[in-house]
């Protein structure tokens, strides 16, 4: 068993549950309630402190990184198996991966990344409708109104 393995083994079902579900909220203080199972009567400073310790322990901590890491490569493979993906689906994918992560260097750097990919797309609706066309003047001969007429003059003579 690996340290991070035997760490995890001391963490209980409710609060590995508990810890899912913080990885999905980022809230704290409902994870650390709900890991106990009963209703805790401290107040709440008090809360605040049990729960900051408590996510900071190194088996909590080694839980979340190897779940994180599990999600995310269960989304690297689902991503792999499309081929083909428009900015749309990409900037949903980087909504999702911004929520989940809570390591502030990361999530600035997929903010970054979906914040560049928002602006392309305004380029792109910006270029087609700013797009001015330019029709040259046809010269008399290339009217087909004066061909017409000039037609008309030719039979009646």
């Amino acid at each position: 068993m690996t340290e991070k393995e035997t760490l995890i083994s001391k963490l209980s079902d409710l609060e590995k549950f508990a810890l899912i579900g913080y990885i999905y909220t980022n809230d704290r203080l409902n994870a650390y309630l709900a890991s106990r199972g009963k209703k805790l009567t401290a107040n709440k400073s008090s809360l605040n402190v049990q729960s900051s310790r408590w996510i900071n322990s190194p088996d909590v901590q080694a839980f979340l990184d190897v779940e994180r890491a599990r999600r995310f490569t269960a989304i690297e493979q689902s991503t792999a198996e499309s081929d083909t993906r428009s900015k749309d689906d990409v900037i949903r994918e980087l909504n999702l991966l911004a929520n989940q992560e809570t390591e502030p260097r990361r999530k600035s750097e997929i903010l970054m990344k979906l914040a560049d990919l928002q602006q392309m797309k305004k380029q792109d609706e910006e270029t087609e409708e700013s797009k001015v066309s330019f029709y040259r003047p046809l010269k008399c001969s290339e009217c087909v109104l004066y061909q017409k007429a000039k037609n008309e003059l030719n039979k009646k003579k």
